[in-house]
């Protein structure tokens, strides 16, 4: 993840930024809409206490920085099917308000290139409505990871059209410890 950083970085110190106008009146709209897997982490205990499958919508504004990189702000949406380390089923769902940093293909309506990347940085959670058996309070309950999140990933051009691999992670603060992290993957396709 660092080099990736210190990569973008470098890329970004490339362009003379202070050349280049940010206006938000040519900002441009992307949605990405694709399968998510996701599994929960407790790092604590190194044990899995649920998987999804889902699906995820991911829409993202960004501002054209030149033809190959742009900035801009991405609002992914999901919901799955999660199932516990018991078999015990449960309905998923997560949001994410990130920022974003896009270079390459998808990363402004401009680009002829055939690979490109993103960064997202922001925050979200990945929460599941879960069975409350304890007969006190509500039938489900909300037992959510919320925190930091991150995602890096690649898109390439699939016969014309634009196809996103990328892997995040939702990182619950320290003081909640009965959390679990969440690693997720997703492929997404790309829609202009």
């Amino acid at each position: 993840m660092k080099k990736w950083l210190i990569t973008a970085a470098i890329a970004c110190a490339a362009f003379d930024l202070s050349a280049q106008q940010l206006d938000l009146t040519k900002g441009q709209w992307f949605h990405a809409v694709g399968y998510d897997l996701s599994v929960g982490v407790d790092l604590s205990t190194m044990t899995l206490p649920f998987s999804s499958n889902g699906i995820t919508y991911a829409p993202r504004f960004t501002v054209p920085v030149g033809d190959e990189l742009s900035f801009g702000l991405t609002a992914p949406l999901g919901i799955a099917l999660a199932q516990g380390s018991a078999g015990n089923l449960s309905l998923g769902y997560h949001y994410t308000l990130a920022a974003t940093v896009q270079t390459g293909l998808g990363s402004t309506l401009e680009s002829d290139a055939w690979v490109g990347a993103f960064v997202n940085l922001g925050y979200g959670s990945f929460a599941r409505q879960v069975r409350n058996y304890s007969g006190i309070g509500p039938a489900f309950i909300r037992d959510g990871s919320t925190g930091p999140f991150a995602e890096i990933g690649v898109r390439y051009d699939y016969r014309g059209n634009e196809i996103n691999l990328s892997a995040g992670i939702w990182r619950v603060p320290v003081k909640a410890v009965d959390k679990a992290d969440v690693l997720s993957v997703r492929l997404l396709y790309g829609m202009y």
